[in-house]
């Protein structure tokens, strides 16, 4: 038998392998089959009832022998998945136990019918030791051969003492070849149907175990990707926050180091100076508390910037902004500038960290211009301005392209975007515009004393 399932697998490659086990059904799976199994149990008591008022009475089976029957047949389905071989094995002796006496017309019965088709597909689906299975399996086909010989037997006998079934059929197949031939081919449906959907259900099972162990192979390796990519992101704030503190330490140190100088010769010279290092401080400690929370947060989906560079260089601003647009254009991408400043040259006299943020959000807009749009223009256009709740400077990155086949990003470069404005109470709104093209739109607030905050 062990060589007899090992050929068909090598035949039948689609099939699991051998030695696969199915998981075990639900708790709520197995109580599902319970209610059903008492369910049809109830649903073929009410037919067998129905029968019995359609029969003769010498020729009906009494209530107590249907009712034995087909509890005999039912029942076992209850537990079905929990142990398929053996409730297979019940009903199989149930069935063939009453179809020798004087109740077989209850299994004719088609609940009865029924349950032990489901009793042998259950059987084959779920039993996870094959080798039994196909060694019990073999028995009981064996035994309904005997029963199809047996059928031959007595047609031949029929035959023999010159008996008909029917008087006048009205086929022209002689009745001792279609009585058996037709027994024969209606167990084979019956049973090679429950054989078949029984192994299509096992390897769709087995299918489905590799679908779900390879999506969560996948899932696992998307998650270990966004977390190296947020511990990348996280290094690179590290050093924003140390060059960040190192320009405001060093222009508190020299504007220290000017108002000692002249403070004796000029005391209002040296109290400006001295608003200087407040100012300056003040801001330090602002852009800190906003790099560092950012840090705090344990799930962060920052996008590390794709530079090359050196990791060791100093951050950039915007003052590095006309490098950005000509290694745009060396990759392809031609950007159109626009600028509208509400103070001359405001843009490039902006705080370290928000020129920071504002230089990052401009650098990945038009990388995702060159990545998933087909545009071969874009247009970058900054702005600032005063409203009530202070200055505040805007990008945005705008293109005429469609989307590029297959080229869906991981998203992570969005949410660093929006990451970067928040740390700055900065708003963004990024999607399709009208009739085709991308818009990404960022607003940054540039508070007094450039402090800033995260919002909680």
């Amino acid at each position: 038998m062990r060589r007899l399932t090992d050929y068909v697998h090598r035949r039948l490659p689609s099939l699991p392998p051998a030695d696969w086990e199915r998981p075990a059904p639900s708790p709520a799976g197995l109580r599902r089959d319970i209610v059903a199994a008492l369910g049809l149990l109830a649903f073929a008591i009410l037919l067998q009832e129905l029968s019995l008022s359609l029969s003769e009475l010498d020729k009906a089976p009494t209530r107590s022998e249907s009712l034995a029957v087909l509890s005999a047949m039912i029942l076992p389905l209850m537990f079905r998945r929990r142990w398929p071989i053996s409730m297979m094995l019940l009903g199989s002796a149930a069935f063939m136990i009453s179809g020798t006496s004087e109740a077989y017309m209850a299994t004719m019965q088609i609940c009865a019918q029924l349950a032990y088709f489901l009793g042998l597909y259950t059987a084959v689906t779920w039993s996870r030791n094959r080798r039994a299975l196909w060694s019990i399996l073999s028995i009981v086909l064996l035994a309904m051969a005997l029963w199809i010989i047996i059928d031959l037997f007595t047609s031949d006998l029929m035959k023999s003492m010159d008996l008909k079934m029917v008087d006048h059929p009205a086929g022209d197949i002689p009745q001792d070849i279609a009585f058996p031939l037709y027994t024969f081919l209606i167990n084979l449906l019956f049973f090679g149907g429950s054989i078949f959907l029984g192994l299509v259900s096992w390897s769709n099972a087995y299918a489905n175990q590799l679908v779900k162990s390879q999506a969560q192979r996948i899932a696992d390796q998307a998650q270990q990707l966004a977390d190296r990519a947020v511990n990348e992101e996280r290094l690179r704030i590290a050093r924003e926050l140390h060059d960040v503190i190192a320009h405001h330490i060093a222009s508190v140190g020299v504007q220290a180091a000017a108002a000692r100088m002249v403070q004796p010769r000029a005391p209002e010279k040296a109290a400006e100076l001295m608003k200087g290092v407040e100012e300056s401080a003040r801001s330090a400690v602002g852009e800190t508390r906003a790099l560092l929370g950012v840090l705090r947060e344990g799930n962060g989906d920052l996008l590390p910037d794709s530079g090359n560079g050196d990791s060791r260089r100093p951050e950039p601003s915007m003052k590095q902004l006309p490098a950005l647009l000509a290694e745009n254009r060396a990759q392809g991408l031609s950007v159109e500038l626009s600028r509208a400043e509400h103070t001359p040259d405001y843009l490039d006299s902006l705080p370290a960290g928000v020129s920071l943020a504002l230089y990052r959000i401009c650098g990945e807009a038009l990388a995702n211009v060159r990545r998933h749009s087909t545009a071969r223009r874009a247009t970058l256009s900054l702005r600032s301005g005063v409203d009530e709740q202070g200055p505040w400077i805007e990008a945005e990155v705008t293109d005429e392209g469609t989307a590029r086949p297959d080229s869906s990003g991981s998203g992570f470069g969005l949410r660093g975007i929006r990451e970067r404005a928040n740390l700055h109470h900065g708003l963004v709104e990024i999607g399709p515009r009208i009739p085709r093209g991308w818009r990404t739109r960022a607003r940054l607030r540039v508070l007094a004393g450039a402090e800033t905050r995260l919002v909680p």
